[in-house]
């Protein structure tokens, strides 16, 4: 039996001060004792920077701590406190338990000016360890951010082969939305059991966090990432292989809410649901919201309607996600905040958290029951009332049960201590020769398979592009300039490592970098781009990935063997080759890896071909493809951009047409919906049928070289800059009579490729 709504808030206020304490129940639970984090609540302001600004002066303590409830004597004791860590008022963060539930794995910092680093204990208070030291470049990475800084190290978890994985920002990544180079993107690393041989396994430009084995051996985790997306969806559930290969999204990637699935935990027993918190981007403090369950196996593979909506149906499993804590939720196109159920049976938007029950770090007892930590008092604040959040025990039929509450400080991570059965070891094989090269080798059985309405044989290449991370060592010299490589649209800097390609029958074989936020897109014989890979992935060094074809989501792949069959298989892996238009004898370098820049690569087109018509004066069409100097870009990219007539802007935050919505798109879009295939201005130069009896024929304009540069510069969403570094603000534009050592040639400089991707900065751009 499933309740409705209004039943399910009844019951959920009838028992809230049920504690559990009987044999019979904790019998029923299988275990006598739950191990969890006793603090105040993050004071973060977003849900992914709670290293920035999640610890403020007064969350410190020397009650923070790790404890133990014991459920049949309801008595509490203190596994480790931060009156016995360093500075002994420290605030420790999530924690892991080890296989064998005898160790604790946490993260600590000791005050607001410090990293968070990563610390262990046995359950029972003995042998308390630092597990892992600041980077040995520590102070490097402290003069590459720019300002007084540290890196951070934080949600530990224990691998099966006695290895620790964790996230962290000693890869030095930054979030865009911070201005300058304010907010920092941990990735993932692991290192041995004494903290030694720390490595980087992932690349992504955005935050990864909580990361969880599974039975299978494999590791989950939250990932927030897009390609030409809305800013505020898709952060999403991935999975990798201990060792960073075969990273898959399990959910989300195709999710055009922005609900954040956050601290995911498997179901025991069921490989194909997870339960999650559903968090809003902000306001936020450790990621506060409802409790939701996921069924990967779920034909529809997306949210349903909203509890708001008129065909709502909580339990509606043609849909992925069920919300089992409907008195809140996260409306798909309204941030900041939550919206909770009144008395009334309405819903009423709330950003302060004063008008409902928050939940966060559900762990799952089996499928229908979840300890989780929940704020009681609807009226509390969400992030500023010390012991707002306690321990429950809720199900799916609405019952919430009091485990535990303490009158001084809230209650997280609830975690049974119970040993686990270690998963299994995963050994990923790498190919030795391409593993050298620092190459991975990709298999595409057809990429037909998802791209419904493309008619075969209309796909000819696949172009290999990178999403570039921004780096700490690019947060200087912006003069106030934009975050991003160009305005309101490609938010990541994109490079182009070259194009393979593709079969008669859909199928491709070929090399592509390792250790890259690599995506594809699918190209016609005119190096049109058809469809694009609007995520990203990453490949290790002599790894080998095969895919069923070209779809919104990650997670379709096939076996190696299964493609033996196909034509690219019986020839030799592909190279990425350049395009025609960057052959010595069009004119280019000759180079594969290309660099998109529009100063250099676009404006100079519309100086040659365009601009007699479309100058200052009296432009045509009311047009101006002028390269005079705006703030931060040119007339001529924000006359096309305002007026959107290169392509469709699939935005990071807004659009020029459409406001704010541009935030949410995330949902796959068919072939052609993206770049120069839905491009007014390209259509103009290659379609006569489109040009007026009194205007000129623009068909004739352009040579092919020209207009494949220009189609590739549409694909790119966008794109200004070729990369981060370098000044870019119009004051920059001269001699700084301030700076001696400044040259105005770099004004706005084309980077060289590997200048784009590094994570140093040019001495150009210091």
């Amino acid at each position: 039996m499933r309740y409705s709504v209004t039943i399910l808030i009844a019951v959920l206020f009838c028992t809230a001060t049920t504690a559990i304490a009987d044999n019979s129940v904790t019998g029923g639970l299988g275990f006598d004792e739950i191990v969890f984090v006793k603090r105040k609540p993050y004071s973060s302001d977003h849900y992914y920077t709670d290293i920035n600004n999640g610890t403020a002066p007064d969350r410190f303590g020397p009650d923070n701590g790790i404890y133990i409830y014991n459920l049949r004597t309801q008595r509490e004791r203190a596994v480790v406190t931060a009156a016995g860590l360093p500075d002994g008022k420290g605030f420790i963060g999530k924690i892991s338990l080890s296989f064998d539930a005898r160790k604790v794995i946490f993260d600590f910092r000791r005050d607001p000016g410090s990293g968070f680093r990563i610390w262990q204990v046995n359950v029972d208070g003995t042998s308390l360890r630092q597990v892992l030291l600041p980077p040995k470049d520590e102070a490097a990475k402290v003069t590459r951010w720019g300002k007084k800084w540290h890196t951070d190290d934080i949600h530990p978890c224990y691998l099966p082969d006695g290895k620790i994985m964790f996230s962290s920002t000693r890869s030095e990544h930054t979030v865009l939305c911070g201005g300058s180079a304010a907010l920092v993107a941990p990735t993932l690393h692991r290192m041995d059991a004494d903290g030694s041989n720390v490595e980087q396994l992932t690349k992504s430009p955005v935050s990864e966090f909580c990361p969880v084995v599974l039975d299978d051996g494999r590791v989950m985790y939250h990932r927030w990432e897009y390609v030409d997306k809305g800013a505020r969806v898709c952060k999403t559930i991935w999975s990798m292989n201990p060792d960073g290969t075969m990273p898959q999204e399990l959910y989300g990637v195709s999710d055009d809410t922005t609900t954040v699935y956050m601290y995911p935990q498997a179901i025991p027993g069921n490989s194909h649901r997870l339960v999650c918190v559903g968090t809003c981007h902000f306001p936020q403090g450790g990621c506060l919201g409802a409790i939701m369950l996921i069924d990967l196996q779920s034909g529809a593979l997306k949210r349903g309607p909203d509890p708001d909506e008129a065909d709502y149906v909580q339990w509606d499993h043609g849909y992925a996600v069920t919300n089992i804590t409907p008195e809140v939720f996260i409306e798909r196109r309204t941030e900041p905040g939550w919206f909770f159920l009144g008395k009334d049976g309405k819903y009423v938007h709330d950003r302060e958290g004063r008008s409902g029950h928050l939940y966060t770090h559900p762990y799952p007892v089996d499928e229908n029951r979840f300890l989780v930590s929940y704020k009681e008092d609807p009226a509390d604040h969400y992030k500023d009332v010390a012991d707002a959040y306690s321990l429950y025990l809720i199900d799916t039929e609405g019952s919430h049960r009091l485990i535990h509450k303490d009158r001084k400080l809230s209650l997280w991570h609830p975690t049974p201590l119970v040993a686990r059965k270690t998963p299994p070891e995963i050994y990923s094989a790498r190919h030795p020769e391409y593993a050298a090269n620092n190459e991975a080798l990709c298999i595409v059985t057809d990429v037909y398979q998802g791209m419904d309405g493309v008619e075969r044989g209309q796909v000819k290449w696949l172009r290999i592009n990178e999403a570039i991370p921004r780096y700490w060592d690019t947060g200087r010299r912006w003069r106030s300039a934009t975050s991003s490589s160009a305005w309101k649209a490609a938010l990541w800097p994109r490079v182009q490592w070259g194009v393979v390609p593709v079969e008669k029958d859909g199928s491709a074989y070929f090399t592509v970098p390792a250790n890259r936020n690599i995506f594809f897109q699918a190209l016609d014989e005119n190096f049109m781009e058809v469809q694009r890979e609007r995520t990203y992935v990453n490949y290790k060094p002599g790894e080998v990935r095969s895919c069923v074809g070209c779809h919104g989501r990650t997670n379709r792949t096939a076996h190696v063997r299964s493609a033996q069959s196909t034509i690219a298989m019986s020839r030799p892996a592909s190279t990425p080759q350049p395009q025609p238009c960057d052959l010595v004898e069009n004119g280019g370098s000759g180079r594969a890896q290309q660099v998109i820049h529009y100063s250099t690569d676009i404006q100079p087109i519309f100086d040659a071909r365009c601009v007699s018509c479309h100058g200052n004066a009296d432009p045509a069409g009311d047009l101006k493809l002028t390269g005079d100097l705006t703030v931060y870009y040119n007339t001529s990219y924000e006359e096309l951009a305002q007026k959107q007539l290169a392509g469709p802007i699939v935005s990071e935050f807004t659009t020029f047409r459409r406001g704010d919505q541009g935030n949410y798109n995330g949902a796959t879009l068919v072939p052609k919906s993206l770049g120069s295939h839905k491009s007014v201005m390209i259509e103009m130069l290659t379609d006569s049928a489109h040009t007026k009896n009194d205007e000129a024929d623009h068909t004739k304009m352009l040579t092919m070289t020209e207009l494949m540069i220009l189609s590739r510069w549409v694909d790119s969403n966008y794109q200004f800059y070729g990369g981060y570094y370098g000044r870019h603000h119009s004051a920059w534009a001269n001699a700084d009579p301030q700076n001696s050592s400044y040259k105005p040639a770099d004004f706005r400089r084309k980077p060289l490729f590997e200048e784009a991707i590094s994570m140093n900065a040019p001495n150009w751009h210091r």
